[in-house]
């Protein structure tokens, strides 16, 4: 009998998670929502897709998001449904987003 593998989409983005991941490692400090305006345009990423690998990844406990004195803040499947909500994101809307984001592990 043959076996058969299955294979799943990833949760995010794989692309943006790969620089978040390479720009973590390189400034070993998490990352601020002034950094994440600056990989945007560095990348050609939009915000909100940022925003949103890194929301999936804090919900699935991939990364974390604290306020600046490292205490979790908490984010889940209703907080992503009021990200959607927005459509896309603009600048005034970074303003509710002043916790940092780090790897979980």
């Amino acid at each position: 009998m043959q076996q058969q593998t299955l294979t799943t989409d990833p949760l995010w983005d794989e692309g943006i998670s790969s620089f978040l991941h390479v720009e973590f490692d390189k400034r070993q400090a998490p990352l601020s929502v002034q950094d994440l305006q600056r990989l945007a345009i560095e990348n050609a990423v939009r915000i909100g897709d940022m925003l949103e690998t890194l929301f999936l990844m804090a919900i699935y406990g991939e990364w974390r998001y604290t306020d600046t004195l490292g205490k979790d803040l908490p984010l889940d499947e209703s907080a992503l449904n009021d990200l959607y909500a927005k459509g896309r994101l603009g600048a005034e809307d970074l303003g509710e987003f002043a916790g940092l984001w780090s790897p979980a592990s």
